[in-house]
């Protein structure tokens, strides 16, 4: 069984075939350099929806859960930090 099926993978080719593929009727989709797509409505109306559900997603989400965006800790007052942690030489120093 396995010789029979090994015979018909491995066999030569038909006496007229020469391995090329024409395809009929040239170019199937023509080119388009530097313009845009022409979407149809249903397109248009998807994309616009898809795009509409992932900002609602977004927004929704962090208006309920923003410190998924912020963190989960307070963030610290920078008027309470010294000039000596910010690296600030003191104004008498040379």
């Amino acid at each position: 069984m396995l010789a029979s099926v090994g015979r018909l993978l491995l066999r030569p080719a038909r006496s007229g075939a020469t391995g090329v593929r024409r395809a009929s009727g040239g170019v199937h989709i023509q080119p388009r350099y530097r313009q845009f797509p022409e979407l149809t409505r249903s397109q248009v109306i998807r994309s616009e929806m898809l795009s509409g559900f992932m900002w609602f997603w977004i927004l929704w989400h962090f208006w309920h859960n923003p410190d998924m965006v912020l963190g989960h800790f307070p963030y610290p007052d920078p008027s309470a930090w010294t000039d000596e942690e910010l690296g600030i030489p003191p104004d008498d120093a040379e």
